[in-house]
């Protein structure tokens, strides 16, 4: 074949795209292909395959096509079959680790039953068992303390996974950990590990592909396999591990036609075990049959990326410092756009990423699926961002949008949980999740119920089982499944959720409505994950799928989704798992130092980076290393888009403490310093929502800048009704429709003299604090009148039965002394100064007793008095004797604010007391009430009532019950308004008006 002309660097070519076709064809030989963004690596492999199938060079089932997740398999086998014209065979397309575990499958030993594959939880949670068993003297003081946590549990589950993809065996591990001081039991564990797998009969996807290795070592197994995969073509080669480099060398190490694909610059998963020198290392681990280095063929021109956005990712990368470029990239001809935006806010940040893709949406036409928002971590900014473009009504996946997150698939998890005994379980969480059962879609129970259940549960100590058999309707389904948990502790997860779906009725109610589609969807997803669980160990159980469950990298991957396929759905997801797809627009937001770049991975106690030969343990080589990986993961972010990338951060306030905006926005945005960065300009672009335009209006009508015609017309505008486009005022925050006036009494409506004097004062104030119980809260002076009240009726009543006058300062000083250790004022100094106040008052009023020759008759006298045919209750707080045959009605105010003496002559209480007091039974006998007082002891003063104000007072009485029974609550505005407790509320003030929708 004819290739452009050689470069000086030996075995690479440069092709364009005009070349491509002879490029394809020559399918013999070791070869790499090295591409840029968008230049089309994965498409190079599908022609290739299409070309050996329609040439004939291979069948369909003589090709092995390996990538590094299931999405992408897919998606390279549905190109090529979808590209061949004539029926054929399916193309093996799969992982590195499904090849793996078909070759143990296919070569395992007779009869040797293959070992179930464990996930990631689950083979942490192996280790921490093994962990908590360990005898802590015999690992290294810096790890002791650690053995029973889960952090450490982790990273020795890392470790081991990282060992294994170096093929390194306990006995490598123990000539290595003579140079590592915390790698001194490893070797030891990694046995104990080992061996505990082989029992439980398991296997971890590390040791999966060391397996497959060492059944490849066999030569026949190795002939056979080459033998069958004639054509090996591979994806995003940068991404492999030492393993998977070497199970790539024995498979085609018969006839070497090995292509991978790779771009140096997007090798971003060396956490995960890749190592980019397997690109470098390419030519010459894959050399030809005949000797030679492998071939390098480098992509030239991109598809995808713009210049402007191929130039910001390369400053972004720095070339001068970062190795391994696939060298020049042609850039796309189309025009696009970088920017960076720094804001003062995280929520403003959130807000115009959210209008911005509204904006491109609407304005611009681009679907919601061709933008992407991409974050290093889903723990900080998503949150805030989702419920921005919640309020925009733009469709998108929660951050919690994890299948074991769904409302539906808690209420199995809560069912599991409600089940396990003690002390299998913290009994808090136990009752947890019981209440929310009880209380939630399966048997709405009233609040107060459940706190009953609570109660008898913690107080008798009874199970659940026997508090809700009979007891809770409905709940003798789920007691039986509380009595006998087998269902879920023994019973295979498939089985024992089945088991749960036909015996809690209420399970199949609450998602079989038209409303709950999604709730259906979400049990679908959770069976089918539940089945495949089955498949791959049947012993794992509802209560290990839990566990699993509450770990927090757990992700459950249902191949059935519970969400619309088709949906114009926005895309939110993290940097890492964008690499591969390619969007119109990209945001890449909350670009912070600490954040992005990351280099948190270098603080690691075991550092499982150096068991490759190539890192370095010094410090400063381990940063530039990160911060290297940091720069190629900016790089693949940037590179995903096709029209424009923004990259947003926030900078440091109150709420954001060290972080400030990452260094890759100043490089991105081309300027120096990210102190030069800013939010965009306000009002950039013309409204596009109804939102918008009414946001835009509200601006140019409160803006004395803006000319008068436009604020004019800007308030015609936002008057007009009706105007669907424009938010009713109660989507206002703070502001609610006017409620109903009516139905605020009771049935049997009962009055009196103060609320009277309160309704008069204010109706509206009336109603909120007398009907409503809305307003001051009891304060210590209400404690301090009932008080006196008490103390004065106490002794008093004494006097009374000895037909004194009143009674002494001493016995009512007694009196207060007995019942004060009762009472609470505050700590001890207000305790104290009320107490003063009280014996004041009480010394006060029995030295210079106001009515010395008057004798009381009755004290606390509960008096009523029908009017309009409304009743009206009271109580005097003394009735005393002026001579024979005249009585007087005192009622004592504890307060220091004396009224008027206006006031007190027309009081509507003295008036009442009065009236009743001369038609009660009960005083009839003792003479005729003829004088009414009140009290001021504080004071040392008295204000009397004028009878003549009788016959206006019982006008006023019937005036505000006719009133009170029309429910009318108009405000009213008076000297007490100022002091008013729901004044934030009353339409009569401005600071009230806006509460409510005219």
């Amino acid at each position: 074949m004819s290739y452009p002309a050689r470069v000086e660097r030996a075995a690479e070519w440069r092709i364009e795209p005009e070349h491509w076709d002879a490029a394809i064809a020559d399918v013999n030989g070791p070869q790499l292909v090295v591409a840029g963004p968008g230049t089309g690596k994965t498409e190079f492999l599908v022609r290739r395959a299409l070309h050996l199938v329609r040439s004939g060079a291979a069948e369909p089932g003589e090709l092995l096509v390996l990538t590094f997740s299931r999405r992408a398999a897919a998606d390279l086998r549905r190109r090529i079959e979808e590209g061949l014209t004539r029926s054929a065979a399916p193309v093996p397309a799969s992982t590195f680790h499904s090849l793996a575990y078909r070759l143990l499958e296919t070569y395992a030993a007779d009869g040797h039953q293959m070992p179930a594959l464990l996930t990631g939880p689950e083979q942490v949670e192996l280790v921490a068992e093994l962990l908590a068993a360990e005898e802590t003297t015999s690992w290294p003081p810096s790890s002791r303390h650690l053995l029973g946590t889960r952090t450490f549990a982790e990273e020795v589950a890392d470790f081991l996974l990282r060992a294994q993809e170096h093929l390194l065996e306990p006995a490598d591990l123990r000539r290595r950990s003579a140079d590592h001081e915390g790698w001194s039991r490893l070797p030891e564990f990694v046995e104990r590990y080992q061996h505990e797998l082989e029992v439980r009969n398991r296997i971890d996807y590390g040791a999966l592909q060391a397996r497959a290795v060492a059944k490849l070592a066999d030569p026949e197994v190795a002939a056979a396999v080459g033998d069958r995969h004639r054509y090996v073509l591979v994806d995003e080669y940068q991404d492999t591990t030492p393993a998977q480099a070497r199970l790539l060398d024995l498979i085609t190490a018969a006839h070497r036609n090995l292509t991978v694909a790779a771009d140096p610059y997007q090798s971003v998963y060396s956490f995960r075990g890749a190592e980019l020198r397997n690109v470098e290392r390419f030519p010459e681990t894959f050399r030809a049959a005949d000797g030679h280095p492998a071939r390098r063929l480098v992509l030239t021109r991109s598809f995808r990326v713009p210049a402007d956005i191929l130039d910001a990712a390369l400053r972004v990368t720095d070339p001068g410092v970062l190795p391994g470029a696939a060298g020049p990239v042609t850039p796309a001809p189309h025009p696009g756009r970088a920017t960076a935006h720094v804001f003062h806010q995280q929520t403003a940040e959130a807000e115009w990423i959210a209008a911005e893709t509204q904006r491109l949406h609407l304005e611009e036409g681009l679907s919601y699926r061709e933008m992407a928002v991409l974050v290093r971590t889903k723990r900080r900014f998503l949150a805030e961002l989702s419920r921005a473009l919640d309020r925009r009504a733009v469709p998108h996946d929660p951050p919690d949008g994890r299948l074991v997150d769904h409302p539906a698939v808690r209420i199995v998890l809560d069912c599991v949980q409600a089940c396990l005994p003690h002390p299998e379980t913290d009994s808090a969480e136990t009752d947890l999740a019981v209440r929310r059962l009880l209380l939630g879609p399966l048997f709405a129970l009233p609040l107060s119920v459940e706190r009953d259940l609570l109660r008898v549960r913690r107080t008798g100590g009874g199970s659940w089982a026997e508090l809700l058999q009979g007891q809770v309707e409905g709940g003798d389904a789920l007691a039986a499944l509380i009595a006998d948990p087998s269902w879920a502790t023994e019973r295979s997860a498939a089985d024992g959720f089945w088991h749960l779906w036909a015996s809690l009725p209420q399970l199949a109610a609450a998602v079989l409505g038209p409303a709950r589609a999604d709730h259906r969807a979400a049990l679908s997803s959770l069976s089918q994950t539940l089945d495949r669980q089955a498949e791959r160990d049947s012993t794992l159980t509802l209560l290990d799928y839990l566990h699993t469950a509450q770990a927090e990298d757990f992700e459950a991957t249902p191949l059935l989704g519970y969400r619309p396929r088709h949906q114009d759905r926005l895309t939110l997801t993290t940097l890492h798992q964008a690499k591969g797809l390619e969007f119109e627009v990209v945001f890449i937001a909350d670009a912070v130092e600490g954040v992005f770049p990351d280099l948190r991975r270098l603080r690691t106690l075991l550092e499982p980076r150096l068991l490759s030969p190539h890192q370095s343990a010094e410090p400063a080589a381990a940063a530039r290393f990160r911060l290297q990986e940091e720069m190629r993961l900016a790089y693949t972010a940037i590179t995903r888009a096709r029209k424009m990338v923004v990259m947003t951060a926030t900078e440091a306030g109150i709420d954001e403490g060290e972080y400030r905006p990452s260094r890759f926005l100043a490089a991105m945005a081309g300027v120096a310093r990210t102190d030069q960065l800013g939010p965009p300009p306000a009002g950039e672009g013309r409204p596009v929502t109804y939102l918008e335009a009414e946001a835009h209006l509200r601006r140019v009508l409160v803006d004395p800048a803006q000319a008068s015609g436009r604020r004019l017309a800007a308030a015609q505008l936002l008057a007009r009704r009706p105007n669907p486009g424009l938010r009713p005022v109660t989507s206002f925050a703070m502001v609610r429709p006017r409620g109903p006036d009516q139905g605020l009494l009771p049935d049997e409506l009962t009055l009196s003299p103060s609320q009277a004097e309160s309704y008069e004062r204010c109706p509206r104030l009336y109603a909120f604090e007398k009907r409503l119980g809305v307003g001051d809260p009891p304060s210590h002076y209400l404690t301090f009148g009932s008080v006196i009240h008490a103390v004065l009726e106490s002794c008093e009543r004494a006097a009374m039965e000895r037909r004194d006058h009143h009674a002494r300062i001493d016995e009512a000083l007694t009196a207060l002394d007995d019942l004060w250790p009762l009472l609470d004022f505050g700590d001890g100094a207000h305790q104290q100064a009320w107490h003063r106040r009280a014996q004041q008052l009480l010394a006060t009023l029995y030295s210079n007793w106001l009515r010395p020759g008057a004798r009381p008759v009755a004290l606390e006298h509960p008096v009523e008095l029908e009017l309009g045919g409304v009743r009206w209750r009271g109580r005097i707080d003394r009735v005393e004797e002026i001579e024979p045959g005249r009585l007087r009605v005192v009622d004592y105010k504890t307060s220091k604010t004396p009224p008027t003496k206006a006031d007190a002559k027309a009081s509507l209480q003295l008036g009442f007391y009065l009236l009743a007091a001369r038609r009660d039974p009960d005083l009839a006998g003792l003479g005729d009430p003829v004088e009414a007082e009140l009290w001021y002891p504080l004071l040392g003063r008295l204000f009397p009532f004028d009878p003549a104000e009788l016959d206006g007072i019982e006008a006023r009485l019937n005036t505000a019950a006719e009133s009170i029974l029309a429910e009318r609550w108009e405000p009213r505005v008076g000297k007490d308004c100022q002091r008013c407790p729901v004044r934030l509320v009353c339409p009569m003030w401005p600071d009230g008006r806006e509460a409510y929708a005219r």
